[in-house]
């Protein structure tokens, strides 16, 4: 095997190949070439494969700073052909890898595993690393979901002062889409172990308001008076009548009061109205107010991910 740099030329059909067998949602090959060409000012990258003597590509990894991550804090990953486990590609990817590191000031690795892959977590644990937490999707049948008995709850919290709009209610302004991304990024950099998923407004007006599930009738809000208190985000999959609750979040000076657990009721409301059958959303075993409100309205834990992490210096250890 040689262990050389990722070609975004010829490479990316094979590390597909190589992801998707570990994805809950598969990834397609114009995803993988974003992936490589998104490289935002301050974001530090390094990807790896190990290709045999045709340049069959048989394992990948490789290493993320981003912009915004406490300083000497990257996210890592080594893949390896499932059918290829156990010859000691993972090993060569990984000690290539962490050559690469050095002279970076690397402090704390991040890494995740399949709960379900004990080879994987036992090669990850054998390299330092522990588990942090646990990440998981959760499903919902729309089906037989009641939503009656929410609706008493609702009504009080509408007593209180707080509506329930959504984006579409508002002028599609330039202020109105900053205030959309001023919401989003208070409630992410207050979700447990989560940095936020966009560097800046200029990013999220691309991958949110240019994506192709972008609605703004899926973007439910809360609101007091001219204040957007909470959100609830939701993107529809008319193709398997299903529906993902991408994320919610409230302002911390009006959580207690359940306005979280509406929002997610009018998610689900949402997506019914659309002829979604199931609505899924992910969970972190840290985030435990959402994993309550999951729970009480049903949604089922499927297999997930441990969220891994190794540090560096041993006064951080």
């Amino acid at each position: 095997m040689e262990i050389r740099n990722a070609r975004i030329e010829t490479d990316l059909p094979d590390i597909v190949r190589i992801i998707n067998p570990y994805e809950t949602d598969p990834v397609s090959v114009d995803q993988v070439r974003s992936f490589f060409q998104y490289n935002p000012p301050g974001r530090t990258q390094l990807r790896l494969v190990a290709a045999d003597e045709n340049d069959r590509v048989a394992g990948y990894s490789g290493l993320i700073h981003e912009a915004s991550a406490p300083v000497g804090h990257f996210i890592t990953w080594v893949i390896v052909d499932p059918t290829l486990r156990r010859r000691g590609t993972g090993s060569a990817l990984w000690d290539a890898m962490l050559s690469r590191l050095k002279g970076k000031a690397a402090v704390r690795l991040e890494a995740d595993v399949s709960d379900n892959d004990p080879i994987g977590l036992g090669f990850a644990q054998r390299r330092g690393f522990s588990i942090h937490h646990h990440i998981f999707r959760s499903n919902l049948s729309l089906t037989t979901f009641d939503e009656a008995p929410y609706l008493p709850m609702i009504a009080a919290i509408k007593a209180q002062g707080i509506c329930f709009r959504s984006l579409a209610d508002f002028p599609d302004t330039s202020e109105t889409r900053h205030k959309l991304y001023d919401l989003n990024a208070i409630n992410e950099l207050e979700i447990p172990n989560h940095e936020g998923n966009f560097s800046g407004y200029s990013e999220f007006k691309k991958y949110v308001f240019g994506a192709p599930w972008f609605r703004k009738e899926g973007q439910l809000l809360a609101v007091d008076g001219d204040r957007w208190v909470g959100l609830a985000a939701v993107r529809l999959a008319p193709e398997t009548q299903s529906a993902y609750n991408l994320h919610t979040g409230v302002l911390r000076l009006y959580r207690g009061r359940k306005i979280a657990q509406a929002l997610k009721i009018m998610a689900v409301c949402y997506a019914r109205q659309h002829a979604a059958q199931s609505i899924v959303t992910d969970n972190d075993s840290l985030n435990a107010p959402i994993l309550a409100i999951n729970r009480k309205m049903g949604y089922q834990p499927q297999p997930g991910k441990y969220g891994l992490v190794r540090w560096l210096r041993e006064d951080n250890a």
